[in-house]
């Protein structure tokens, strides 16, 4: 059979034409698209804090979830609320248990590779307690009593996509200031917060 030189040179070039979607879809596969309308986080969070009636600082372990709604690519609101607790606090072992809500915006640095960086300030409400709060601080004094108080945080993270539905919060540092009753001195608590955890986004969009 005899070949058609124009046949030869036009098929193949349709065939890399066509492929090229495809190609670049496979290029960007794993990667969080740029357009998100729901993304949820369930992880860890350390927290540095005072304690009550001191300034000496203390470490609490707990975990923190969190979800956020799109409006745009780049801004969302977020949700998130977060339990940390000390159990081995003094000669007595008093414990401490925290609790925070807050929400407030975020914005995402949104671009096409596997690391997607944030930065947030969030406002809402917190609660203190444990045996810390429940026992008496001293001969003849009464306890506090569980605290509730003012929560405020501010900072950032990034995430590392590890498919378009799944990513890993690979930190996400705060500053965070509570104010719960102290007992002695003033009633503010200056704390850091560190957290990482695993993300899922939803009706996503590219």
């Amino acid at each position: 059979m005899r070949h058609n030189p124009e046949i030869l040179t036009v098929v193949p070039a349709c065939c890399a034409v066509c492929a090229a979607p495809a190609a670049r879809a496979q290029g960007i596969a794993g990667v969080r698209p740029a357009r998100v309308k729901v993304e949820v986080l369930g992880g860890y969070s350390f927290m540095r804090s005072n304690t009550v009636g001191s300034s000496t600082r203390v470490n609490l372990n707990g975990a923190s979830g969190s979800a956020a709604f799109f409006f745009k690519d780049w801004l969302s609101v977020v949700g998130d609320v977060g339990a940390y607790h000390q159990g081995g606090l003094a000669a007595n072992r008093l414990s401490l248990n925290v609790v925070s809500y807050e929400a407030g915006p975020r914005v995402t640095m949104q671009n096409r590779t596997h690391l997607t960086p944030f930065a947030q300030a969030l406002i809402g409400g917190g609660h203190a307690g444990g045996t810390l709060y429940t026992s008496s601080p001293g001969a003849g004094l009464p306890p506090l009593g569980a605290s509730n108080g003012l929560a405020l945080s501010a900072g950032g993270g990034a995430d590392w996509a590890l498919n378009p539905k799944v990513a890993i919060r690979v930190m996400q540092a705060e500053y965070l200031y509570t104010q719960f009753a102290n007992g002695a001195g003033s009633n503010r608590q200056n704390s850091f917060r560190l957290s990482a955890g695993v993300v899922f986004t939803f009706g996503y969009y590219d």
